[in-house]
This record gives structure tokens, sequence and C-alpha cells, in this order.
């Protein structure tokens, strides 16, 4: 059905990923930061360019910027130089984890006020790729140092039992953890996945599962399940509870890099061969097989009966869900790349590109419009 194609796929390993991946295709030669848009109500946060973060209020020809934060225009500088994960949003405070290592929260007028709660740390080993995880009273993040760390949202100091310095894993952390209940999950770019219980810092399972390739990127997808894609093309389906893998992995042509899209039992992704799949996720077939043309690193969503996904080209696709045929597509001049995942919000899919420019997509209309941020310095 829809777009098939057949290819030759060469498996790297793992070390030669890691490899190409630190160097400028991905953006960590020069950090360029992708994080998703997060919404409150009529207002947008946003990364409107590496380190500078925005408060936007959306309005019917684009947004009026709320604030803008800076690092560098603060008392003390603040260097995060990127950052590739979601803000945290933990009572009166903004929390920002940055591919620098360093931390910083932030009140919700985007101020950093020391003796107000503000904190800046710079304390851990490594970069922060994957952004962190907001878990109660905590977060949990993990380096390019192999290591895992659980800190305090009050000041973001190490809590017990989990040590200040970071727990040592097998392997690279570029995923962002997984939070569900009082079990945190976490991949690395050894292939490694762990279970550990957030109170005691115990592991849960006899052993971590083994998924034989790099796992970038790591998604609860419900029902107990954990969605597990790695570099090697391989993406599993593991047991959260017992870390067992539940059936025979999917093969993709190409390194999946990205959290699905899901509805009705089937998770919709797409690959660095520029493949976007349909994966019935309880027979194991795939339903159909979409070509966008260029990489594809950000998570789609699905609204009505259309699947809307963004590529490294710029280009965002509007994919009939049923059949996998384009229903159109839309490249958008000065986006940059889309790496963020795409959110849905009032029947609309909003993007972020690596430029810093908002857009939204209509599946309507199958059109995308910049929604211009008014009053940035």
């Amino acid at each position: 059905m829809g777009n098939v194609v057949l290819r030759t796929r060469v498996l790297l390993p793992v070390i030669l990923a890691v490899a190409l991946l630190s160097s400028a295709c991905v953006g960590f030669s020069e950090p360029r930061g992708w994080a998703e848009p997060v919404f409150d109500g009529n207002t947008v946060y946003v990364f409107v360019d590496r380190d500078e973060f925005a408060a936007v209020t959306l309005d019917e020809f684009g947004g009026q910027a709320l604030w803008v934060f800076k690092g560098d225009e603060t008392e003390t500088e603040i260097d995060l130089e990127a950052v590739y994960g979601p803000p945290l949003f933990a009572g009166d405070h903004i929390i920002l984890a940055g591919f620098s290592g360093e931390m910083v929260a932030l009140d919700l007028e985007g101020r950093y006020v020391l003796g107000r709660g503000s904190w800046h740390r710079s304390d851990v080993e490594g970069s922060i790729v994957g952004g962190a995880t907001l878990a109660g009273d905590r977060f949990a993040f993990g380096t390019t140092d192999q290591r895992l760390y659980v800190r305090g949202v009050i000041d973001g100091a190490g809590v017990g039992p989990w040590p200040t310095d970071g727990l040592v894993l097998d392997g690279e952390v570029w995923s962002q953890p997984v939070v569900v209940g009082n079990v945190l999950y976490v991949g690395t770019m050894a292939g490694k996945l762990y279970a550990f219980d957030l109170e005691t810092g115990e592991e849960l399972w006899d052993r971590p599962f083994d998924a034989d390739g790099a796992i970038a990127d790591l998604a609860h997808i419900g029902d107990g399940v954990l969605f597990v894609p790695t570099l090697r093309g391989r993406v599993w389906l593991v047991d959260a509870a017992t870390g067992a893998a539940l059936g025979d992995p999917f093969e993709a042509e190409g390194w999946v890099w990205t959290r699905p899209a899901i509805r009705d039992g089937v998770a919709y992704f797409g690959d660095f061969e520029d493949l976007v799949y349909a994966w019935d996720m309880e027979t194991g077939r795939t339903l159909w097989t979409y070509e966008a043309g260029n990489k594809v690193k950000a998570q789609g969503v699905i609204i009505g009966e259309t699947l809307i996904v963004g590529d490294e080209g710029g280009t965002v696709h509007f994919v009939d869900v049923a059949t996998g045929l384009r229903r159109n597509a839309v490249k958008l001049d000065g986006a940059g790349k889309i790496r963020a995942g795409l959110v849905e919000k009032e029947g609309f899919a909003w993007i972020l590109g690596t430029e810093g420019r908002l857009y939204r997509a209509d599946p309507e209309t199958l059109q995308v419009f910049e929604r211009e941020v008014r009053g940035l310095p």
C-alpha cells in the first residue's frame, strides 16, 4: 500500500553511529538544540535560538513575546549552549537543562532571581542531550559521560539515595528518561535499557534489556509497554514490568531516533532513510510505508484521519492514516530542520524548526503558515 520502497540497509556498528552522530550531521559539533513547543492555555513556550527561551501569547496573526530569557544577560552568566529537551514546569519555576551540562531554574516570568527560588548548577559530567524528565519533586537526566542523575527541583542538588556525581551506566545517555509511576527508565547508546526504583535507586530487572543497537530515544506508550527504537533500525516493544521483549523487533530501513504517534494499536514513526511506517504492533505487520524524501527525526501527530510529520529538509507532510498516501507536502522556507516533535493543539499541528520559527499546520486545508512571534529582541 502507499509508497512502498524496498531498499538495502547497511547496518553500521554502534561505534560508527556514535562517531557520525557526534558530528555536524545532528548539530552537536555546533549545538543548535531542538525542543518541541509547550503550551499552557494561550501561551506557548519556545526556544527561539539555541538557549534563548521565550514565552509567547498567541493571537489571530501570530504571537507577542511576553519575555525572553538569555543566560548571558544574567548577573551570573549562564551558558546552556543549546537545549535539546522540553522545559520542566515545577511549581512556580521553570527548569532548563542545557547541552553544556548547566541547569537553571527561572520564575514564571522568565527571571533568574537568586534568593527567590531560582538556582543555577553546573556540577554534572558530560553533555545533556535528551533533556530532563520531571518526577514529582525530582527530575532525572542522563549525560554523554555515561551518567544518570536524579536531582531535586528545589535547588537542583542531589537527592538520596542517588549519587550526587551520577550513577554510572553502560553507555552514553542521549535519550530523555521516562518516568512511569515510581519507576525510572533510561536507555543508553550501548543499547542497554534500565529500570530503576525512583525512591531507592535499585534496579528492578534482573539485567538491563539489550536492544542490540544504540538507544537515542524512548517512549512509554501505555499498557505497561515501552517503545524502544535503535540506531540499528530495530524497534522493540518491551514489557515495562519485566524488561522482556514483547515479540520480534520491527526492522526499519535506517536509524530510528524518534517517538511514535499511536492510534488503535498502530505505531507511526520515521527513520533516517526518509521513510515513515505504519506498524501494527499486535500482528507485527507493516501496514504501509511512506517516502518522505529526507530524514525523519521529529515525532509526528495524528489529527482526524491525517498523519502530519516533518522532515530534516524542512518539509511538512500530510499523510492519509489509512492508506499512507500523500495528501500534500509543504516546504517551509527559513524553518531550518524539523527535529523537535510536532505538538497538537485545538486541531492544528504546531511545528518549531531549528531556526526558532513557529508554524501551524492545518489538516483540513493541508497548508502550513508561519505564526510570527513579535517583540523578540
